[in-house]
């Protein structure tokens, strides 16, 4: 792995790893050169600006794909940056129905949240822009000497989630199925099969896992810990609510886990999470 610049890292010839490590609500983004096109892997309207000056100093070759890993706001919001190019942008069944149902909502909400996110969105007067390829299963790029493989996955971290491999030189972007460094957020997830997924990750034969947050990494400890670290969060609020705990005697367990886990940022997910896995459980 060669660090190209501060927010650039080259995985292969062909991949690189757009990355803003210091912002936890940054998503990762993936360059792949082929040589019928340059693919891009998600995209965030703070970071497109810095993304097209980035990628003439890769290559000359056009933008030709977008990948969108699921439909979160850090993920497709400059997904129509690339429609008025032209580029055909690509993502799972229920990753185009999700933007649909929540897109505009999801720019409302970032945007009452940031002031500059609204500003951003009003000068460039940036709109929803949907995949143009859907697919339920599974579906290969090949492009050249490059083939990228996309696998969904079911509701795990959001409803239309789906897996990125490059199977020539074993990298692997998960989207926000993987979080490194960062407690999981599991705000729009169904946890058991997001416990499954990191499962199948697993079954890849991976040189790089590339997560939605936090750091590239060659370590599948990593993806165990966040795995085990899901289902032992699970395992523990169902024994709890099945002892009738409330929600406020379930939230006893976030200081132990945060000092378990003094390593990893993002306590608030930690403390959304626990919301979420209980609502789960008690509501019908």
């Amino acid at each position: 792995m060669i660090k190209k610049n501060e927010n650039l890292y080259q995985l292969s010839d062909s991949t690189y790893v757009f990355m803003f490590p210091a912002y936890e609500d940054l998503g990762n983004a993936g360059i792949v050169k082929t040589e019928e096109g340059v693919v891009v892997i998600d995209d965030d309207v703070r970071t497109v600006d810095q993304l097209f000056a980035t990628l003439p100093q890769i290559t000359d070759k056009p933008v030709r794909f977008v990948i969108n890993s699921h439909h979160a706001f850090d993920h497709t919001s400059a997904n129509c940056f690339f429609d008025k190019k032209g580029v055909t942008i690509i993502g799972s069944k229920r990753c185009r129905e999700e933007l649909m149902r929540h897109g505009e909502n999801n720019f409302k909400r970032w945007s009452d949240r940031e002031a500059y996110i609204k500003k951003i969105l009003e000068e460039k007067a940036i709109t929803v822009a949907l995949p143009h390829i859907t697919f339920d299963h599974e579906l290969q790029l090949d492009l050249g000497a490059e083939t990228i493989q996309l696998f969904c996955v079911g509701h795990a971290h959001t409803p239309g989630d789906i897996i990125i491999y490059l199977p020539k030189d074993q990298i692997l972007f998960a989207g926000d199925l993987l979080w490194f460094g960062y407690f999981p957020n599991v705000r729009e997830a169904n946890v058991p099969n997001q416990i499954k997924v990191a499962d199948r990750i697993l079954e890849f034969p991976v040189k790089y896992y590339i997560p939605g947050h936090g750091h590239i990494s060659s370590d599948r400890s990593e993806v165990t810990r966040m795995r085990d670290f899901l289902a032992s969060l699970y395992e523990s609020i169902e024994k709890m609510v099945k002892a009738g705990k409330t929600l406020a005697e379930v939230r006893s367990i976030e200081e132990p886990l945060t000092q378990k886990n003094s390593d990893w940022s993002g306590r608030q997910f930690l403390i959304r999470a626990i919301e979420v896995i209980y609502q789960s459980m008690v509501e019908p």
